[in-house]
C-alpha cells in the first residue's frame, strides 16, 4: 500500500482505526481500497476486508512543526531490564523471564511469532495491579530472527497476556511463564483446562503511531498494557510501546468482549465462502 501511489512519496501509517463486523478466516480475502482524502500532507484511506478501517498516512520522516518534550514516562514506572541477560540462553535477568510458551498455544498461534519476557510474579511491585501487564519482546516469525518495523507495530499492540486470565486463571499464567519442566506444566494446563473458557474478540482497534523505527528494525519493544475496567463482559485496554530509547512509538487503545470460547472454534455448521485478492 505504502508504495502504490503514482503521485505521491511513501506513506507512513500513524492513525489507524478497526471495526471487527465478523472474524475472518485464513484463506483468500477481498480488499477494496478507497481514497477518502489523498492531501500534500496527509492523506485518509478507506479499506473493507469483513470490517472497515481507517489509515491516516502522512510521511512521518517529512513531518515538521512545533515539538516539545513533555517528559511523559509510564506510571507507575516499569523495573529495569537487562537486555543483553534477556538475549542469553537463560532469558532471564532480576525482573524479567522469557514466557516459553503461551497458555494455550494451539488457541494463539500467532504467539509462535515472538518471544515475550514477562515481570516475575515475585518482583512485581505492590504499585502494579494484576490489571497492568509489563513485556519486552522480539519478533521471532516462526521461531526465525526478526526485527520490529513500523509495519510490525499492529502486531505487537495486539500480542500480550490476557488481562483477564490472571485474575481467573492465575495458577496457569504463573506456571506458563515460571514452570520449566515440560510434563508439569503439560499436567497443570490439563488440570485447569476448564477455567480456559473465554475469548476476547476485538470490537474496535486504534493505532497512533509517534515515531518511525529505523528501516532496518530494532530488537526490542517494551509495551505496557492496562486494563480500567473488565464489566459485563466487555474489556477495554490502553497499551503503550516504547523502544530501548526510552521513546514512545506507539499507543494503542482496545475495545473488545469476552465470550464463550466456543464462538471461535465452531462454525455453527456454516460453509466458509471462498473469497477473492
Amino acid at each position: 500500500m505504502q508504495l502504490t501511489h503514482p503521485t505521491r512519496s511513501c506513506a507512513d501509517p500513524i492513525n489507524l482505526h478497526l471495526e471487527f463486523m465478523r472474524r475472518t478466516a485464513v484463506g483468500p480475502a477481498i480488499f477494496s481500497v478507497r481514497d477518502v482524502k489523498i492531501g500534500s500532507r496527509i492523506s485518509n484511506l478507506h479499506l473493507t476486508l469483513y470490517q472497515d478501517y481507517y489509515n491516516t498516512g502522512p510521511n512521518i520522516a517529512a513531518e515538521s512543526g512545533l515539538s516539545l518534550d513533555t517528559a511523559y514516562r509510564p506510571l507507575p514506572p516499569p523495573l529495569p531490564a537487562d537486555l543483553k541477560r534477556l538475549s542469553s540462553a537463560e532469558g532471564e535477568d532480576e525482573n524479567y523471564l522469557l514466557r516459553r510458551t503461551d497458555a494455550y498455544p494451539d488457541f494463539r498461534a500467532a504467539t509462535l511469532c515472538l518471544q515475550i519476557y514477562l515481570l516475575k510474579p515475585h518482583r512485581r511491585p505492590a504499585s502494579h495491579p494484576l490489571s497492568i501487564n509489563d513485556q519486552w519482546s522480539r519478533f521471532t516469525p516462526w521461531q526465525r530472527e526478526g526485527r520490529w518495523t513500523n509495519d510490525g507495530l499492529g502486531f505487537v499492540v495486539d500480542m500480550f497476556p490476557q488481562v483477564v486470565e490472571k485474575y481467573i486463571n492465575p495458577v496457569v499464567e504463573e506456571a506458563a511463564l515460571m514452570e520449566k519442566d515440560d510434563a508439569k506444566l503439560k499436567e497443570i494446563l490439563k488440570t485447569h483446562a476448564g477455567k480456559a473458557k473465554y475469548w476476547y474478540p476485538t470490537m474496535t482497534l486504534n493505532l497512533d503511531v509517534k515515531k518511525v523505527l529505523p528501516e532496518e528494525g530494532v530488537e526490542w519493544l517494551f509495551t505496557r498494557t492496562k486494563a480500567k475496567t473488565i464489566k459485563n463482559g466487555r474489556l477495554d485496554l490502553d497499551i503503550e510501546v516504547w523502544d530501548d530509547q526510552g521513546d514512545l512509538v506507539a499507543t494503542s487503545s482496545h475495545s473488545s468482549l469476552i465470550v464463550d470460547t466456543s464462538r471461535n472454534t465452531t462454525r455453527n455448521g456454516k460453509k466458509t465462502r471462498a473469497g477473492k485478492i
